[in-house]
């Protein structure tokens, strides 16, 4: 560790050494940009493009009650958590029938 003596500087060369001091430190720091909160909702072609479908065959999932849409505002909105979960259960429904065949 080296030891400075501050009696032998003069307040303008400690205020340079600080400042530069400061100066290299703030270079290195890069401020991460806040963490942005998943939304709760997805609109219709949000959800198009998650599931790899058509905004017809979304229509009919809503319709036949696979998934829930909701109307906010003049505009469907369907929860993210709602959507994997059907999802979930429509894999876990997809095989049942060759079990009951076992």
């Amino acid at each position: 560790m080296e030891n400075i003596i501050l009696h032998s500087t003069s307040l303008k060369e400690f205020q340079e050494i600080i400042g530069q001091i400061v100066e290299e430190k703030l270079k290195d720091f890069k401020p991460q940009p806040p963490a942005k909160e998943p939304a709760e909702y997805g609109t219709r072609r949000e959800v198009c493009a998650r599931l790899h479908i058509s905004l017809a065959t979304l229509h009919y999932y809503t319709k036949d009650g696979i998934l829930n849409g909701y109307k906010i505002g003049g505009r469907a909105l369907y929860r993210w958590a709602e959507v994997e979960q059907a999802v979930r259960q429509i894999q876990a429904s997809k095989y049942k029938h060759l079990k009951s065949n076992l």
